[in-house]
């Protein structure tokens, strides 16, 4: 923990951080073992994830609040699909092609300005997680690419491309849910 503790700059900060920590460290782990099934890799996971934090501890208001809970979630899960996929490198990402939506079939906004939240939501968790992950920080925890590319250890570019991906993946699910509607 010192090590973390060394990157913060007040002492503000470092309580902070360390209330998180003892807060939350042993949530990560299991949370980080549920999905890798590798405790030492659990425990890489989990510091990967506390470093991520020393980054965006302004993201953390109350320690306790369920946002923050959720916040460390996120990390923790992205830092172990990192480990699975580097872990397993046969099975390659195809992100070198940038798709531009099109503006004329924002399905997406409309729902969101409708109020369809429920069919939104349902719709997002049937992403692929590397999508899903990337929707959770910029609409819940409303970071940038930049921050996101940090936390998934990935560009700000390749953060953009399946912020689209998934826009336009959602997309076409809630046009087949709109259809589906229609033909009730």
């Amino acid at each position: 923990m010192l090590l973390y503790l060394s990157v913060l700059d007040t002492e503000e900060e470092k309580d902070k951080f360390t209330e998180v920590y003892e807060q939350y460290r042993h949530f990560c782990w299991y949370v980080a073992n549920q999905l890798l099934e590798d405790a030492q890799m659990a425990e890489d996971a989990v510091q990967e994830t506390f470093l991520a934090l020393t980054r965006h501890l302004d993201k953390v208001g109350d320690v306790e609040s369920p946002a923050t809970r959720k916040f460390l979630m996120t990390i923790v899960k992205s830092k172990a699909i990192d480990i699975l996929r580097k872990r397993k490198p046969e099975q390659s990402m195809e992100e070198s092609e940038y798709e531009l939506p099109d503006p004329k079939q924002d399905v997406l906004g409309d729902y969101i300005s409708r109020e369809n939240y429920n069919a939104l939501i349902s719709c997002v968790l049937e992403l692929d997680e590397s999508y899903r992950v990337i929707f959770e920080y910029k609409y819940v925890h409303q970071l940038s690419d930049r921050e996101i590319g940090e936390l998934l250890d990935i560009s700000p570019k390749l953060v953009n491309v399946r912020y689209y991906r998934a826009r336009k993946k959602l997309q076409e699910m809630l046009k087949k849910e709109v259809a589906g509607r229609g033909g009730r």
